[in-house]
């Protein structure tokens, strides 16, 4: 049975992918004066490239070359790239068409606000609420029955299978890291969505591909955790570290020194 704890841990998992995500956004549209459909434009790029149409590749792959999830460097390499792909695609071709006439650098951040928080909404307020529909089920009695109807329509249930288990145990303490997770990972979409703004704003595309690099780079070790070939600590640190690292030189060397180049021009009237 999953107890009263654990729905309460999948409210606040919920609260906080909605409520954080929103905050953040809010204190940056009022601090900074920005325009709302910068972050939307953020938010509905997310939404197409990275669930819609990454998706519909991802069915397509695995259905033609099924090997690929059994091969751990292939889908490391696979999965990483895809996902560094289409966003970092999404993301160049929001600022060439959407925001093409928004050249100011604060541009930037907002869309990575609306890049980033919508992901986050997306895996800690939609697990959230997965949560809460599989553990009414679990106390139900019907789970088993799910897996029945599951393994009838030939779909794999290995993933689920330990479900009740794990839902009766999540506790408080279990949401820490998903949302301190989180927090790093919108910190990494930012950065990445500056790099991506001067590669349009200057016409580097060299920094485009590096952005698909670098995010590539970042799913790396999930994929590795996924194979089980890292665990969960490892991956966390490196998501940390790496996300900490790329947001602090991507901010000094391209969004705070835009800022000073520009504080140097000064107009003299004659």
């Amino acid at each position: 049975m999953v107890g009263t704890t654990a729905y309460i841990a999948f409210g606040l998992m919920i609260a906080a992918g909605l409520i954080l995500p929103t905050v953040l956004c809010i204190w940056w549209l009022k601090t900074r004066h920005e325009k709302f459909t910068s972050v939307l434009t953020g938010a509905m790029t997310f939404l197409i490239f990275a669930l819609v149409l990454e998706s519909i590749v991802h069915s397509i792959v695995f259905m033609v070359f099924p090997g690929i999830k059994d091969n751990v460097v292939a889908y490391m390499l696979y999965g990483a790239l895809m996902a560094g792909i289409f966003e970092e695609t999404g993301r160049f071709l929001a600022y060439k068409l959407v925001l093409k006439k928004r050249t100011n650098r604060e541009t930037a951040i907002s869309y990575g606000i609306g890049h980033g928080g919508f992901e986050a909404v997306y895996i800690l307020a939609a697990t959230g609420i997965n949560n809460f529909v599989y553990a009414g089920i679990i106390n139900a009695g019907q789970f088993p029955a799910l897996l029945d109807q599951l393994k009838a329509a030939g779909q794999e249930t290995s993933p689920i299978e330990s479900l009740p288990e794990q839902l009766a145990a999540f506790g408080i303490a279990d949401i820490g890291l998903p949302i301190l997770e989180r927090v790093f990972a919108v910190m990494f979409h930012i950065a990445l969505s500056i790099l991506v703004f001067y590669a349009v704003k200057n016409g580097k595309i060299w920094m485009y591909f590096l952005a698909v690099i670098l995010h590539a780079l970042l799913d790396a070790p999930a994929a590795l955790y996924q194979q089980g070939v890292i665990g969960i600590a490892a991956t966390e640190v490196c998501l940390a570290l790496f996300s900490i690292v790329t947001f602090v030189i991507i901010y000094v060397f391209l969004y705070k020194r835009d800022k000073e180049v520009g504080e140097g021009v000064q107009v003299h009237n004659g």
